[in-house]
């Protein structure tokens, strides 16, 4: 209680106390912490995954998850994945693709090489008010984080997000010649200019194993298909496309391998079908199938590899997915990257 003595007075903000203490480690240097280390990061979003809902093995209760991409100016990246209500508070309208996260409290984990995690104790600020912001937004304007290294790999059926890189950015970044062996993955957006033009005896599929989930290739002998894979003579065979097809964007463009579904995607019709094209010499009704999925533009998701061609080592760009333009996502996506200038004086 207060009586007739008491005295108040206005106090202001403190400019020189912290909203919040932060012991910052970068991206880079998380690679060399152990598993379950809590530490404070700062650095900028380049991806922002839907929401999902999963289920936990431990405690069977459903959990909600949000995975973020962050990169820093040690010129690294990791998954980072938000639980609950962070999840769904964090949304792509709050922190679209540039937008500078401090974190405090972060887990690490061996998920896929290198991962963070929130935990309970877990603190995030956008766009804090610390030296950090300014430096990290001039470095990501500048180089819109294209040459960091992933510390969060992805493999076999991988359900990351792919990086958004433009055919010129394939050459200046090397994608795809890693000495070691080691797959680089990404997205074009980039318009298919044609379909690599074949002879109707050498179409752009071969004959493969029956067998659901086998699709290696096989040898017709006496009327049979032999599939060494499975050791077993089989009556009939199915075809599977390995189609070249030429992209292009406003950089250059790129010669890719679509494999089936992909194929089967772009041309609208399966191979059998295409095969009985040829068998009652259809040439012209073969060719307009190959020529109507000209100039027309996808995201295409790419896996590149070093690979041996005709005595040597290039980068072979393989077609892992396509997907239509969605034009309001593009367009939200645009709408991000000028909102990134208007974070700049």
């Amino acid at each position: 209680t207060l009586n007739r003595d008491a005295e108040i007075q206005y106090v202001g903000d403190d400019s020189k106390i912290k909203e919040q203490n932060y012991d910052f480690k970068t991206i880079s240097s998380i690679q060399d912490l152990p598993v379950d280390t809590i530490m404070d990061l700062v650095g900028v979003v380049t991806d922002v995954q839907p929401l999902a809902q999963i289920t936990s093995s431990r405690t069977q209760k459903e959990l909600t998850k949000r995975s973020l991409t962050l990169c820093d100016d040690s010129n690294a990246s990791i998954e980072f994945t938000l639980w609950n209500a962070k999840a769904e508070e964090l949304d792509e309208k709050l922190i679209p693709v540039g937008t500078v996260l401090a974190v405090k409290g972060a887990r690490v984990g061996d998920y896929s090489g290198r991962s963070l995690t929130t935990t309970f104790s877990s603190a995030i600020q956008v766009n804090p008010n610390i030296p950090e912001l300014g430096r990290l937004q001039n470095w990501f304007r500048t180089t819109e984080g294209k040459s960091v290294t992933a510390l969060t790999q992805y493999s076999g059926g991988r359900s990351g997000p792919n990086k958004r890189v433009t055919i010129g950015d394939i050459t200046e970044l090397k994608l795809g010649l890693n000495q070691e062996g080691k797959s680089d993955y990404f997205d074009l957006k980039a318009t298919l200019i044609f379909c690599k033009k074949y002879e109707l005896d050498r179409p752009p599929w071969y004959q493969a194993c029956p067998k659901e989930g086998c699709n290696k290739k096989v040898v017709e002998m006496d009327g049979q298909y032999r599939c060494e894979k499975c050791n077993q003579d089989y009556p009939e065979r199915k075809l599977r496309y390995i189609l070249s097809i030429l992209v292009a964007d406003e950089d250059g463009s790129q010669w890719i391998t679509a494999f089936n579904d992909e194929a089967e995607q772009i041309l609208q019709k399966p191979a059998m079908e295409m095969e009985q094209l040829i068998l009652n010499g259809n040439e012209d009704e073969f060719n307009r199938v190959l020529a109507q999925a000209n100039l027309k533009t996808f995201i295409f998701g790419c896996r590149a590899k070093l690979d041996q061609q005709q005595e040597e080592m290039r980068a072979r760009i393989n077609l892992s997915k396509i997907t239509e333009i969605d034009q309001k996502a593009e367009c939200r996506r645009l709408l991000d990257k000028i909102a990134m200038y208007d974070k700049y004086p």
